[in-house]
């Protein structure tokens, strides 16, 4: 029965300690603060280079693991380039005319050290997509909210990989 015991009480300590959860840093290398200067934009799709670079900064505000300073003041650096855009059909009526498109954005993002002199994590490619119907003239489901759903996978993606230390 004592044996029996023991068992149970390892396996709730086992359970316990499977949730635990830490608040120390979940920053990458130990950084405290970070740069984002604007994204190169190699595609035609105007003013994405803004709006990434912007999202990115403003989700790393809002998570406040980091503080946003300029490259000088820096622990970290993070550099990308908005590789390419595709805004292609994706289904058709029985016309063949296009009913839905899905955007698809990539970009190439590094994390740099600036203390270490090395990259924190090098050269990773990210893509988010969506989609919208053509036809649609409200604000859910436009051209516009697809391009904004696509840049808000990058972003999310972009904020994991910095913030989140795994």
């Amino acid at each position: 029965m004592r044996f029996a015991t023991c068992i149970l009480f390892m396996l709730a300590a086992a359970a316990v300690g499977c949730g635990y959860y830490s608040t120390s840093s979940r920053t990458a290398k130990d950084i405290q603060s970070i740069a984002v200067p604007f994204f190169d934009n190699r595609t035609p799709e105007p003013n994405l280079e803004i709006i990434v670079t912007e999202g990115i900064i403003n989700e790393l505000v809002a998570d406040n693991t980091l503080k946003v300073k300029d490259e000088a003041d820096a622990d970290a650096i993070l550099d990308g380039v908005i590789v390419s855009f595709q805004n292609v059909p994706f289904s058709f009526n029985p016309d063949l005319n296009a009913e839905e498109y899905h955007v698809v954005v990539t970009v190439d993002v590094t994390l740099f050290s600036r203390r270490l002199n090395e990259p924190i994590w090098g050269k990773t490619t990210i893509k988010g997509d969506g989609s919208y119907f053509a036809d649609v003239a409200e604000e859910e489901g436009t051209y516009d909210s697809a391009v904004a759903e696509a840049l808000r996978e990058i972003t999310d993606r972009i904020l994991n990989l910095t913030v989140q230390d795994w």
